[in-house]
């Protein structure tokens, strides 16, 4: 603000002095600073800066994973683990149409069914 405020007074100054053909001597002005607008990346630069990064702690995550003891090796993450204790072990590896309680309640569906007034093959047999 100070630089434009100079340089209007100098060039008032010299249309003055040009009015009055007189000649007067101005010391000189040094300026010092960049005046070139900052211009934002390319999306192109950007992006690629952004991938470069992903790349980059992808490699330390895997190089910081590779010298880890085995307790942290990646297979571990393919075993299942049950987190929860299950008072009935059976229960993990029986399907659910083979326990009791299933067959239990399929039956009395289909006792239901077999005494039903809507079923067409009740009131066929009366």
């Amino acid at each position: 603000m100070k630089i434009l405020a100079t340089l209007s007074a100098i060039a008032l100054a010299a249309t003055v002095l040009h009015a009055q053909d007189q000649v007067v001597e101005i010391a000189p002005i040094v300026v010092t600073g960049t005046f070139e607008l900052r211009r934002e990346p390319v999306a192109v630069d950007s992006f690629t800066r952004y991938l470069e990064r992903q790349i980059e702690t992808k490699r330390t995550e895997r190089d910081s994973r590779d010298s880890s003891p085995i307790w942290n090796a990646r297979f571990w993450s393919f075993i299942p683990i049950r987190l929860e204790l299950s008072s009935d072990s059976r229960q993990f590896f029986t399907p659910n149409y083979l326990t009791q309680e299933y067959r239990e309640g399929a039956r009395r569906i289909e006792d239901f069914r077999l005494h039903s007034l809507f079923d067409a093959r009740s009131t066929t047999r009366n």
